[in-house]
């Protein structure tokens, strides 16, 4: 996305006027891209849990009828491998504010599914910082100043 640059000091108001109504656009713009790739992590949500379905099934049965160890279990490492959303298992590098939202929505969906009722989310600051800087400079990097 391409942004124009005003650096003039005496603008008349229809320069003002431009200026402000390309704001108000490149805003909607780079809204409209993050929220794309919000979409893009609902619909990709727990694709693990399909892509690898008989394997989690087994590790779900072992948990249930043998007490093993679900997260120490190879369906489980596979997911938050694959998953960006368990930032308290493994955050990625990358970590954006799009994953804590979707970190969140899965935490309220499962809770309120399996008991009608949510546990306190916590999130280390760390993961929160670091997911802000990282989400400023992904919304950099959509722009180009012309």
């Amino acid at each position: 996305m391409e942004i124009q640059e005003l650096q003039k000091k005496d603008v008349s108001f229809k320069e003002f006027q431009e200026a402000n109504d390309m704001h108000i656009q490149d805003v909607r713009n780079i809204m409209n891209e993050l929220a794309l790739k919000l979409m893009v992590a609902g619909v990709t949500h727990d694709y693990t849990k399909k892509s690898d379905e008989k394997l989690f099934y087994k590790n779900f049965l072992s948990t249930i009828n043998n007490n093993t160890d679900f997260v120490g279990d190879e369906w489980y490492q596979l997911h938050i491998k694959n998953e960006r959303h368990h930032l308290l298992s493994r955050c990625p590098e990358d970590v954006n504010l799009i994953d804590i939202l979707e970190m969140i929505t899965d935490c309220v969906c499962a809770g309120m599914a399996r008991s009608g009722d949510i546990r306190p989310i916590e999130i280390d600051n760390n993961i929160l910082n670091k997911a802000l800087v990282n989400t400023t400079e992904m919304i950099k990097n959509m722009i180009t100043v012309k």
